[in-house]
């Protein structure tokens, strides 16, 4: 019992600065910077700061232990983690960000059918009716027409359905090492580590040799984000997420680990979305984003 309280409250902290993440990265799009360079920076920096953390913290005599399965699925969920977002930063600069946020955030459905179907977690009847309302949120969402539809068309849809997919992916594997503690081990900070340090190859790959043909390193705003997103991101995986979801596994019910997350996520997003940046959706837009909140609110209940 109190596992399962314990590992609920670390995941909902982890929510929170997702929050925080998403609200970076509708601001670099407003802004016109560049979100991979930011979100490059990001995992620099984050692979940085895990790796000091990790060389005094772990023996080195058995280097096997540290870099196993358990990094190498999180190392994976990290590449996989840099173009959901590169996705996401695009559809954010071309549609309303509340309902991108909410349509990328959704994938977490991959995590939770992976245990209930590969790890045979026990899943009430409604809250496949959660599912349902998810999956008709994001097709309504996807067929209305907003203010921002009527002006740029729908270009944003598609950005944003890769976006999903990456998503579900990305969850799903790392989600692994927590039901395979044994066989991976699911120390969060190797994890983190792994990650963010996928999501600095991903920037290498796209990013980086662009930015030094071109002599681009970035403006202040870009950095100070980066900054900011950094610090985000450690603190949830580090401090609250991976922790939280062990705590789950153990009690039974990792797979609800990413559907709580996610609703404190995609919730407050869309309350900054509608309050702060002032976006007005269509009603049948609106509609489409009550269902996902309310599908993510149905599934995360055990």
């Amino acid at each position: 019992m109190m596992d399962s309280l314990g590992g609920f409250l670390l995941v909902i902290t982890a929510g929170i600065c997702w929050i925080g993440v998403g609200m970076v990265v509708s601001k670099c799009s407003a802004r016109g910077w560049d979100f991979n360079l930011v979100q490059g920076l990001n995992y620099a920096g984050a692979t940085l700061v895990c790796s000091l953390l990790l060389a005094g913290s772990v023996s080195w005599s058995d280097p096997g232990s540290v870099f196993g399965l358990g990094f190498l699925m999180s190392f994976l969920a990290g590449i996989t983690n840099f173009y959901s977002f590169l996705f996401t930063a695009k559809a954010m600069e071309r549609g309303p960000n509340g309902l991108v946020w909410g349509i990328m955030q959704s994938g977490m459905i991959g995590s939770f059918l992976m245990g209930v179907v590969i790890f045979g977690e026990k899943a009430a009847p409604v809250r496949f009716l959660g599912l349902f309302l998810i999956l008709s949120g994001i097709l309504v969402m996807g067929v209305s027409r907003d203010s921002r539809s009527s002006v740029r068309g729908k270009n944003w849809v598609l950005p944003t359905l890769a976006a999903f997919l990456l998503v579900m992916v990305t969850q799903s594997v790392n989600s692994l090492p927590s039901y395979l503690q044994k066989e991976s081990g699911s120390d969060s900070l190797v994890r983190t580590l792994g990650l963010y340090f996928g999501g600095m190859i991903g920037f290498m790959l796209t990013t980086l040799p662009g930015m030094i043909r071109k002599r681009n390193y970035g403006v202040r705003g870009e950095w100070i984000a980066a900054i900011i997103l950094m610090v985000l991101n450690v603190s949830a995986s580090l401090f609250f997420f991976y922790r939280g979801l062990d705590l789950l596994a153990k009690s039974g019910c990792a797979s609800l680990g990413y559907p709580v997350s996610i609703g404190v996520c995609v919730i407050g997003f869309s309350v900054y979305s509608l309050l702060i940046l002032k976006e007005k959706f269509a009603r049948l837009s609106l509609a489409g984003l009550g269902a996902v909140c309310l599908g993510i609110i149905i599934i995360s209940l055990q």
